[in-house]
């Protein structure tokens, strides 16, 4: 059976994201794995000198049973369940490590973890391990605002910059949008009135529509000068339900549209979640 991973930190701002994982992996049909990362020595408040075993045990068992507790707590006897659910802590002094670790032990197709806000004043701040994950995570990561409710999905915005990898990443997003027959909108920002940018998009929708068998796919060229918000106002008014982009890391990328660390920029600020690719997991299975 394919997985979904969702990490929490078992705060009220993760619960949001914890509704949604378990909500999509039960219209996916998939097991879903609930982690937390914790170090021993943190919880101790002191160093270990010496290996415990009872003591990682006892300590394993008791952050297997918080993660039961939360689980209990946010999704309660309301909602639908899905048909395999597994609750793993895992030690690790690095949080990024204990995810990926859990992420590669049960080859899951798709991490899931909230996004803290500070005050609605502001921006949203991502926490720093979910803005490696983008990075660093051998599948697609999606990130849930922490007052997001989840609903079915109508239209889906996926932002290009005309790449070969774009298509890629197009493909898996295909696949989640055929789960709720929803569009697709392929859209392109560019701040130049001078660049070829619709010819570019045909070029590339006739790429798109020649490797992708999907008939609710649309596509779109802006003109704005600050790409982040552009993004963020389309989004609104077509009252999108996610977004997706793919972050770039090859060399050269410093002079695309979205170069690195644009994705994590906009999902520090969006209000919906994001479905974020990196070039290394293109290659993984997704649903």
């Amino acid at each position: 059976m394919k997985s979904i991973l969702y990490a929490t930190d078992f705060s009220m701002a993760s619960a949001s994201a914890l509704r949604y994982a378990n909500s999509l992996s039960v219209m996916l049909g998939m097991r879903l794995v609930i982690t937390h990362v914790y170090d021993l020595p943190t919880i101790l408040g002191t160093q270990l000198e010496a290996p415990f075993p009872d003591l990682r045990k006892d300590t394993g068992g008791h952050e297997r049973k918080r993660l039961i507790e939360f689980y209990e707590r946010i999704i309660g006897e309301a909602e639908s369940r899905p048909e395999d659910l597994v609750f793993e802590a895992v030690e690790n002094m690095s949080v990024l490590s204990g995810i990926i670790s859990k992420a590669t032990d049960w080859h899951v197709r798709m991490i899931i973890v909230g996004m803290k806000g500070e005050s609605v004043l502001k921006d949203l701040v991502m926490g720093s391990t979910a803005k490696k994950l983008i990075d660093k995570a051998p599948c697609p990561v999606l990130t849930v605002p922490s007052d997001h409710q989840f609903e079915k999905l109508t239209d889906l915005v996926y932002a290009t910059d005309f790449e070969v990898e774009d298509i890629k990443a197009l493909e898996k997003v295909v696949e989640l949008a055929k789960v709720w027959n929803a569009d697709i909108r392929v859209v392109h920002v560019t701040a130049d009135k001078s660049y070829a940018g619709n010819p570019q998009m045909e070029w590339f929708r006739e790429m798109v529509l020649n490797k992708i068998d999907y008939d609710r796919i649309h596509f779109e060229v802006l003109e704005s000068n600050n790409i982040v918000a552009s993004l963020e106002k389309y989004t609104e008014n077509r009252h999108a339900g996610m977004i997706a982009m793919l972050e770039r890391i090859h060399r050269g990328a410093a002079k695309k549209l979205f170069h690195r660390g644009r994705v994590k920029q906009m999902a520090s600020r969006n209000q919906l979640p994001l479905l974020s690719f990196n070039e290394r997991n293109l290659q993984a299975l997704f649903f």
